[in-house]
């Protein structure tokens, strides 16, 4: 099945619309409080992520290692 700009167009639209309303209300409901949420969620994605390249470093490093 073809994409359809039209259909890729209305979508994005209707993404746009639901992040500008939600992020209203966030700012509405919890005012500057929401830097420091977001500013949290970014740290916590941040670490998060950090982690999970360290396992993958360690994994590959350990196969690229020959056997004793």
């Amino acid at each position: 099945m073809a994409p359809s700009p039209f259909k890729d167009g209305t979508y994005l639209l209707v993404t746009a619309l639901a992040c500008a309303g939600a992020s209203w209300l966030a700012f509405a409901y919890f005012g500057q409080a929401v830097f420091y949420g977001l500013f949290g969620l970014s740290w916590l994605a941040l670490g998060l992520d950090n982690a999970r390249l360290r396992r993958k470093l360690k994994r590959l490093q350990e196969e690229k290692q020959p056997p004793p």
